[in-house]
């Protein structure tokens, strides 16, 4: 069976999509279906390091976009089945490792580790020039087309930097999330471009046996997305890499299994295994 390996329901705080329905959602599709909760720490502040992940939202940190650990995994624990698992999507930053890895440790079937900040930016929020987000160098770059190439540069430096010092992830997030707000970068994030940085990063996941997501949120939207993924595969095969996960990245019912066929297939061109995990161990 093949797995929508990246599902967010309500428990993440950017979803409101009923846990039930994303698996009927999936089980029209033939398909088995993991919840990803979100966890990001905020990297704002002295006490960041003290950060309790079962807190309640009163006494959290700023800038934190966490699970609602008061729901999740325990009331989800009782859908769990052959086609239902249960893992969570942790951002990989410098100040968090030691939080990260205790909870990864706790019981959960799979753990993406994802770049969704650089250097402590946001990315999501530089890209969409939310206030207060645009004061760095790397933030106004990222919409001059002067600087983009930069952007990509430090973007897939600092991805391998989290790769080296995070010990405790499946498999690799949505290599392309620089890409996916800043329209700037979209045409430019290409393997033929940035070559050495692509090969750094690949390199070490193949080295760890690191499966590399292919993640199918931006797929069907043009930009040659399908091509530039299939290009990061076949390199990422040829350096030494075995296996992928496939996600959608859902957060609405609709989403759930979007494309999974396509990157099914680009998986079979490159050499690729698709897998999922259960328990910790990989399922072939």
């Amino acid at each position: 069976m093949l797995f929508d390996s990246h599902v967010h329901s309500e428990a993440s705080p950017d979803s409101e999509m009923n846990a039930e329905k994303a698996i009927a959602s999936a089980k029209k599709l033939g398909l088995g279906v993991i919840f990803t909760e979100h966890v990001d720490f905020g990297e704002f502040g002295d006490y960041m390091s003290e950060r309790d992940p079962h807190a309640t939202d009163f006494i959290r940190g700023m800038g934190d976009f966490i699970c609602d650990f008061k729901i999740y995994p325990e009331a989800y624990k009782a859908l769990r089945s052959e086609a239902v698992l249960l893992g969570l999507e942790l951002g990989l930053t410098k100040a968090f490792v030691g939080l990260n890895t205790k909870l990864a440790a706790q019981d959960y079937d799979f753990i993406i580790g994802s770049v969704h900040s650089v250097d402590g930016l946001e990315l999501y929020k530089a890209s969409n020039k939310r206030e207060g987000f645009m004061a760095t160098q790397y933030a106004k770059n990222l919409h001059d087309s002067r600087g983009v190439d930069e952007c990509i540069v430090r973007y897939l430096e600092y991805a391998r930097e989290m790769i080296e010092i995070s010990e405790f992830f499946d498999s690799f997030g949505h290599i392309d999330y620089v890409a996916r707000y800043a329209p700037l970068v979209i045409d430019k994030f290409r393997y033929e471009r940035f070559a050495a940085q692509f090969d750094s990063v690949l390199g070490l996941l193949a080295e760890r046996e690191i499966a590399l997501e292919i993640n199918t949120s931006r797929f069907g939207t043009g930009n040659f997305v399908e091509q530039a993924m299939s290009e990061i595969c076949g390199r990422f095969a040829r350096l030494g890499g075995h296996y992928c996960t496939i996600g959608s990245d859902a957060h609405v019912a609709e989403r759930v299994g979007h494309c999974v066929g396509d990157a099914k297939r680009i998986a079979d061109e490159v050499g690729l295994k698709v897998v999922h995990f259960r328990e910790r161990k990989i399922i072939l």
